[in-house]
């Protein structure tokens, strides 16, 4: 059980391996439960690009963030699909992915800025 109440559904769509030509093929879509809060506020993302443990980090702004219960398993090429109350169906690509822990160290939400 969530620590929080998990009411809405979004479908990822994950990122599952490159091609030859290096585009990213899409795995087979599936549904989690989750809450999505809309609002801007500026995140750290990972970009890729070469730089202190391989990877640099950017500043830019997220439009909302999605929270999961525990652990699952995102990947920043991810696509997240979320349709909202007025019907209203977004495409979102992970920004930032922070797992969230409890006191026993065990995975207790992920919060997924985007």
């Amino acid at each position: 059980m969530a620590i929080i109440p998990l009411k809405q559904t979004v479908t990822i769509i994950p990122a599952s391996a490159e091609n030859d030509w290096g585009e990213v093929v899409l795995g087979e879509p599936y549904t989690l439960k989750c809450r999505f809060s809309q609002g801007t506020k500026l995140v750290r993302s990972a970009s890729g690009a070469s730089g202190v443990h391989g990877v640099t980090t950017q500043e830019v702004v997220s439009v909302g963030e999605f929270i999961f219960d525990k652990h699952p398993d995102l990947k920043y090429g991810d696509k997240l699909i979320y349709t909202d109350d007025n019907g209203n169906t977004i495409e979102y690509m992970p920004l930032n992915i922070a797992v969230k822990p409890w006191l026993n160290g065990k995975s207790l939400i992920t919060v997924v800025s985007v």
